[in-house]
């Protein structure tokens, strides 16, 4: 578990949470290159994010953080639904995706 700022955060992760803003920060995730592109990172992201849903009732959170490793994982990142703090910056890796929003990428990815 995490908090954000919540003057830090964007608008849709601030609006109406407290401060700090409840989060659930993923470490690094990352696959061995020899297995790259067979959808094991895809199915651990799922994992978490689906967990999270699960932890999500127990303790409160409002999203899931990440820090991409590059601007490749950030790509893949956000596929998956997450969003940039701060979208004018085309070089920030920190993201975020609302746990409202969690459900709707676990269908996507079904």
């Amino acid at each position: 578990m995490t908090g954000i700022d919540r003057s830090a955060a964007p608008d849709v992760l601030a609006k109406s949470a407290p401060d700090p803003v409840p989060a659930l920060l993923l470490g690094r995730l990352a696959v061995d290159r020899r297995y790259a592109g067979l959808g094991v990172g895809t199915a651990l992201a799922l994992h978490v994010l689906a967990t999270a849903v699960e932890l999500n009732e127990k303790a409160a959170c409002r999203a899931v953080i990440v820090t991409a490793l590059g601007q490749t994982a950030r790509t893949w990142w956000e596929r998956l639904g997450f969003h940039p703090f701060d979208p004018q910056q085309p070089d920030e890796l920190d993201l975020y995706l609302l746990t409202s929003e969690i459900d709707a990428t676990l269908r996507r990815a079904r």
